[in-house]
């Protein structure tokens, strides 16, 4: 049996290959890739911020705490 995913265990979560995306249709490719770059912002706006504040706990100029607390 050649089909993909018939002879795996079920319970076993793989993620795709960048071989399946290519073989999608362009609009769909466009879909997925902007999905990815989408995800990638985020994380990055997040790995951002949160160096900003280990940062301003390091000089003391940002207190985390006080910030929390209104």
């Amino acid at each position: 049996m050649s089909a993909p995913g018939i002879g795996k265990d079920p319970r076993q979560l793989s993620v795709p290959d960048f071989s399946a995306v290519t073989r999608l249709p362009k609009p769909l490719k466009a879909m997925v890739y902007l999905v990815m770059l989408a995800v990638l912002t985020v994380a990055g706006v997040g790995a951002l911020l949160a160096s900003i504040v280990v940062v301003g706990q390091l000089t003391g100029s940002f207190d985390i705490a006080t910030f929390m607390g209104r």
